[in-house]
């Protein structure tokens, strides 16, 4: 594969359909590009999309194939082979490979918390879970993933801990779970580098708070890499003045910041800010008179609207390449538009544009104004 998969490769830098200069090479001096990438991709289904982040990116992350929910989906289970064939992937074409995630309260079967009679597990039996699990996925991967995000999404908005399932289950102790994770993480995969990872940490509290969880782990001698910015944002937020305080916060702990997950969210409601929880999933929202409103593009993308899809990657791609010498990779969250989580949340079936690449494939405008930043 890894030959018809260069070869292609080369022959997409002679069509006129594909940009001639690329991400990598345009921010080679800058930090890593990174893409997300799904199982069709990296098994070869979906040879087109392979063909251009190998042209394009040098850095990829798994969309869902490392998750729990996929590596261990039942208690008498374990299915590796997503994650052999994305490990295998990125081997054979020299890409940076990240692995997401280990500790994380989504996409995590019941049977982590609870008994079969559906009891919750003791203290002591969910730190043996953890550090199973840990030890026979990171061990697994060990010499073969370049980092991991050890912990995802346990920082509320107020900077507190989430009230999860994860939290529930050590008594709403986060720094137990933190520092043993991470000190697992570490055990295992003690070639990897070791990230948080987040969304909203722009947030002045959030942020602070993950702070905290850094200098935390850092006092108790507990290995932290690197702080992972999700940038799961919109066209009129966040503030740019917020985006720009959480890199310098980080930066200034001595870790590693990465802009983990971007794509620019285009859609009624969700542009505006992020929305998570299942509310929007209720049916009646894809009644007509919903569905004219919070989908109002399913034919296309207008131009003043793409217009501002490019002006916003501009804008914050700006903010990264101004701070360089403090990001270490800037990881876009899918290929193309077809691909994206944003077309099924916070509300199902909707059609949205928050990528780089459209359904076909083809570079956007927003793109080439990427591409143009280092010039």
């Amino acid at each position: 594969m890894k030959r018809l998969i260069a070869f292609a490769a080369a022959t997409l830098l002679l069509s006129p359909t594909f940009p001639q200069k690329t991400l990598k090479g345009a921010y080679a001096d800058a930090f890593k590009m990174g893409c997300a990438v799904n199982s069709q991709i990296v098994n070869g289904r979906d040879s087109r999309s392979a063909q251009i982040i190998l042209q394009q990116f040098n850095a990829i992350s798994p969309e869902n194939d490392l998750k729990p929910e996929v590596i261990h989906p039942t208690p008498d289970r374990w299915n590796f082979q997503p994650g052999d064939r994305y490990v295998q992937f990125a081997q054979e074409n020299g890409l940076w490979a990240l692995g997401h995630t280990l500790v994380w309260h989504n996409q995590t079967p019941d049977f982590f918390f609870n008994h079969d009679d559906g009891t919750p597990k003791s203290h002591d039996e969910m730190v043996e879970t953890m550090r199973s699990y840990i030890e026979t996925v990171a061990g697994h991967f060990a010499g073969k993933i370049n980092a991991w995000d050890v912990v995802n999404e346990i920082i509320d908005n107020d900077g507190s801990y989430r009230k999860t399932v994860w939290t529930n289950a050590f008594n709403g102790d986060g720094d137990e779970i933190v520092k043993l994770a991470f000190k697992f993480a570490h055990q295992y995969a003690p070639d990897a580098e070791l990230y948080y990872n987040d969304f909203n940490v722009w947030r002045p509290a959030k942020r602070d708070g993950i702070a905290r969880l850094v200098r935390m782990l850092q006092k108790e001698g507990i290995k932290i890499d690197g702080v992972g910015i999700q940038a799961h944002w919109g066209l009129n937020y966040p503030k740019n003045e917020y985006i720009i305080a959480a890199i310098d916060t980080f930066a200034a702990l001595g870790v590693k910041v990465m802009i983990t997950e971007l794509d620019i969210d285009v859609l009624p409601l969700s542009k505006e800010g992020q929305v998570i929880g299942k509310s929007l999933q209720d049916p009646m929202y894809q009644l007509e008179e919903f569905e004219t409103y919070f989908d109002p593009y399913k034919n296309g993308l207008p131009d003043d609207v793409q217009q501002q899809l490019t002006d916003r990657y501009r804008e914050v791609m700006q903010i990264f390449y101004d701070r360089r010498d403090k990001i270490d990779r800037v990881t876009i969250w899918g290929l193309h538009d077809g691909m994206s989580w944003k077309n099924g949340s916070p509300i199902p079936n909707r059609t949205n544009y928050p990528l780089l690449y459209d359904r076909s494939r083809n570079p956007k405008p927003a793109f080439q104004a990427v591409l143009d930043i280092p010039k």
